[in-house]
């Protein structure tokens, strides 16, 4: 959260701005963003907007760490015992606290929002179609990031368990001064979802300049995730009707948004043609990278680096069991690399690499860009809302389209498990399996190529909420850690 430098210490500064492109800025801290001055044209607007992409790109945003953390939280990556490089070696062994962690992400999700108070407050600007699709944008952006630090810091919703321990909310304009205590977590989806319905309400413009963008389509994938995350009185029709505008949105022969075929789906993921990779119909929100210097999550920190079979840091593999689970006739098996000589040998068994994230496209090394939102959640999204709304037969129908689609095997119902089964197999290694888990209050184990003393976690274990880190605890006297921290 880096409370000390958002909340605190921030240095404003006087807003000398010229006409910004459209693409990603140079990464710029947030104590350079002139948060205190008034906007003088909608330019100035796009530079904070485009601020906020940046902030939430970083090595500890989306650009690495919420998706690594996703996986290493979970039954779905172990770190190999070949590597001595000791990054993200903690959190693998599930041996974390609130002095000793990786985690960095809580101070990304809370720059971005900093930023998007900015945009979102203004008065100075007229609010002209352009203005209100930039405070939108800020308004999904802010929404994601509450939602993201949400579920790293705070317990599930429907766990009924510390409810009172949500994420401070900070909606108003900077104050040096503030020391946020934590809103509960009740306070903060309603403002999440009161951010994403209010963007849907004022913006006009449904297609992004390109899908390093938030749209009104990434707010009403997030709803329905939203909704199936918060659970409470008439929230799964919620979700499936909002998964439901998403699928439908896609059959308009205007729309930027379309699922991707079995045909394209390995070089959506794989091809180092940036024509073909990024920017993509099933693409919602990704973060973009370029060759720039802070353009990019580069040699140490990018998600290659760590899961590829040719980065400088590999250590991340699946276990052999997850992937003995796909059918030779599941295109998503081709994703994975399970023989030749990078394979680690200590391993027992041994595991396998993903191909997901290639190490150089045509713009360079480390440019790949990374998809955060894809427009295939929705279709797993309803049928996990219709599982929930009991409808299990309307459920099995739609996750067995889904898997006969990937070529993967059907299931005899549309049992929670099995829905739970086929979101893995759709969004391993995209940082998804932690929260499906902790959405459902279900537990993992670690069955095999287990290197710590922790293999088994219930799904009310105090792992599936991150400790507020100690600094926090020092600077903030309003800031209460989790229970058993």
């Amino acid at each position: 959260m880096k409370l000390e430098k958002i909340f605190i210490s921030i240095l404003v500064g006087a807003l000398t701005l010229s006409s910004c492109s459209e693409e990603r800025l140079n990464e710029m801290p947030v104590d350079q963003f002139p948060l205190n001055t008034p906007l003088a044209t909608e330019s100035d607007m796009e530079f904070l907007v485009n601020g906020i992409y940046d902030q939430y790109s970083t090595a500890a945003g989306f650009g690495t760490d919420v998706l690594v953390f996703g996986d290493l939280i979970s039954d779905n990556v172990f770190i190999t015992s070949q590597n001595t490089d000791v990054a993200y070696r903690t959190t693998g062994f599930l041996n974390w606290s609130a002095d000793i962690s990786d985690f960095g992400m809580l101070d990304e999700f809370y720059d971005g929002i900093v930023l998007a108070n900015a945009v979102i407050n203004d008065t100075s600007l007229k609010e002209t179609p352009a203005v209100l699709n930039y405070k939108g944008e800020a308004r999904i952006a802010r929404a994601l990031g509450y939602f993201y630090a949400l579920n790293f810091y705070s317990p599930n919703p429907t766990s009924g368990t510390n409810l009172e321990y949500g994420v401070p909310l900070n909606l108003g304009n900077y104050n040096a001064d503030s020391q946020l205590p934590r809103a509960t977590v009740a306070e903060v989806y309603d403002v999440i979802i009161s951010d994403l319905t209010t963007a849907l309400s004022i913006m006009t413009k449904e297609a992004p300049t390109n899908k390093g963008h938030l749209s009104p389509t990434a707010a009403r994938l997030l709803l329905s995730r939203v909704y199936l995350t918060r659970g409470a009185a008439g929230d799964y029709q919620k979700a499936l009707d909002y998964a439901n505008l998403v699928i439908n949105s896609a059959a308009s022969s205007s729309s930027k948004f379309k699922f991707v075929s079995k045909a394209d789906y390995v070089t959506y993921f794989t091809s180092p043609n940036i024509g073909e990779s990024e920017n993509q119909p099933e693409t919602v929100w990704e973060i973009n990278m370029n060759s720039a210097v802070g353009e990019n999550t580069g040699v140490n920190n990018s998600l290659s680096v760590f899961y590829a079979s040719n980065g400088g840091k590999k250590r991340f593999l699946f276990q052999k069991s997850f992937y003995d689970a796909f059918p030779a006739s599941d295109v998503r098996k081709e994703l994975f690399l399970a023989t030749g000589s990078t394979i680690p040998t200590q391993d027992e068994p041994r595991g396998v690499w993903t191909k997901k994230y290639i190490r150089a496209t045509s713009e360079g090394n480390f440019t790949q860009n990374v998809k955060v939102l894809r427009m295939s959640e929705a279709y797993l999204n309803k049928a996990e809302a219709l599982n929930k709304l009991g409808n299990l037969p309307a459920a099995l129908i739609e996750l067995n389209a889904f898997a006969t689609e990937r070529g993967g095997t059907t299931y005899a119902s549309g049992s929670l498990e099995n829905i739970l089964t086929e979101r893995r197999k759709e969004f391993f290694a995209e940082g998804q399996r932690f929260f499906d888990l902790k959405r459902n209050n279900l537990g993992f184990s670690k069955t095999s190529n287990c290197y710590s003393i922790v293999c088994e976690v219930p799904g009310n274990d105090k792992l599936f909420v991150i400790p507020m880190p100690l600094r926090e605890m020092n600077i903030n006297q309003n800031m209460k850690q989790y229970p058993g921290w």
